[in-house]
């Protein structure tokens, strides 16, 4: 891998263009996702509109205190919503599933994710999610937007699958920008990939709510207009 390739944000994409259930789909430069940006990244040329307005880091206390977001400037605000703990993130989950992990996320952050869909919903846009990967906390993120809005379950978990693609260059970039962690990362959890299963049993826990998706956000203090602005904003 050339250094050309590490300066390259890896796993960036438009969530725009999926088809969601009532018809029509979501809107192109409101939502995109990636790993993790670094300082001296190259314009990407996966997404059309850049610098995106606002940022919202997953990444955990300490990854996120490292060092000033390269992204932070007069026109882009980002907003740091911890989905794992400090510990949560230099454990090395050995033998823990994917699946586990991700439950634990609903468990013990929902408010946050619930912060996530307030900024999504009215905050100025392109807004991108990321954590390190822009797989696991990203992921999790993403798939609650997504099906807030609408998009259907086979069509996120196809999203989150995709990420495999660009594993290499997420690993190459973590080892190379993240050595705060030491050897944290690359860990076990990354190593893994994507695995389809775990965002399922997400999705399906929602699902399996009474209300779906909305009834799960309302019960940790969602507001309707939130979801409305949202859904409103991603699809309308």
């Amino acid at each position: 891998m050339t250094v050309t390739d590490l300066d390259v944000l890896p796993n960036l994409r438009d969530l725009g263009g999926l088809p969601v259930a009532e018809g029509g789909r979501t809107r192109t430069g409101v939502l995109y996702r990636s790993a993790l940006p670094a300082p001296g990244d190259a314009r990407p040329t996966a997404v059309d509109e850049w610098p995106v307005r606002t940022v919202v880091d997953l990444r955990s206390p300490r990854e996120f205190a490292t060092r000033e977001h390269p992204l932070r400037s007069a026109e882009t605000v980002v907003h740091q919503i911890s989905l794992l703990s400090d510990a949560e993130v230099a454990a090395p989950n050995q033998g823990a599933r994917l699946a586990d992990i991700y439950q634990g996320i609903l468990a013990n952050a929902a408010e946050r994710l619930v912060d996530v869909l307030q900024v999504a919903a009215t905050a100025p846009g392109p807004v991108l999610l990321h954590c390190a990967a822009g797989k696991d906390r990203t992921g999790v993120a993403v798939a609650l937007l997504l099906r807030t809005a609408g998009v259907e379950p086979e069509r996120i978990v196809a999203d989150y699958e995709s990420t495999n693609q660009h594993m290499a260059a997420v690993l190459a970039r973590i080892t190379r920008f993240a050595p705060e962690l030491g050897q944290a990362h690359p860990n076990d959890r990354d190593l893994r990939g994507a695995v389809p299963e775990a965002i399922e049993g997400v999705l399906d826990r929602w699902d399996a709510h009474p209300g779906g998706v909305h009834g799960w956000l309302r019960e940790r203090g969602a507001a309707d207009e939130t979801i409305r602005l949202w859904t409103t904003r991603f699809t309308g």
